[in-house]
């Protein structure tokens, strides 16, 4: 009685691989048969592709250009003064090689509202649709000390 108690205990369980196989064969022959059943040509669907009228690049838009109004018609873009001509062909070039490019038009608090009107027509004239103003508050511009805006 001893003796089959550790026969019974030396036996490692075993598994039977074989239905497994067998279950795995019979889908493959069924998956194998029901794709040949299904062979359709590409051309028997009607399918309307969507079409693109203007593809635009994908590149990352410009930042805005700065304008400075440092006097009456000279704005500063970057290190370069400009007159309001050479402005308006600048912001033309600009515009020829982004659409969308914005403009930031700073200036002296100082400044006649003409000068700005100058430089709003300017922009106008090029062609440019995104202008920004920035301002500051007046109780930020008496604590920083000047009145030019950011």
């Amino acid at each position: 009685m001893l003796s089959s108690r550790l026969q019974a205990q030396d036996e490692s369980p075993f598994i039977n691989m074989t239905p497994m196989v067998d279950v795995i064969l019979c889908l493959l022959v069924f998956f194998m048969a029901a794709t040949r059943l299904y062979d359709w040509d590409e051309s028997e669907f009607a399918v309307k592709v969507p079409e693109v009228a203007d593809a635009a690049p994908l590149t990352a838009a410009p930042d805005d250009l700065v304008l400075t109004v440092v006097a009456p018609g000279k704005v500063a873009v970057g290190e370069d003064v400009h007159d309001l001509g050479s402005l308006t062909a600048l912001l033309t070039r600009a515009r020829s090689r982004y659409a969308n490019q914005g403009v930031m038009i700073r200036g002296e608090a100082t400044l006649a509202y003409q000068d700005l009107a100058d430089v709003l027509s300017v922009c106008d004239t090029a062609g440019i649709r995104n202008v920004r103003l920035p301002v500051r508050s007046r109780d930020e511009s008496k604590k920083t000390g000047g009145s030019e805006a950011p």
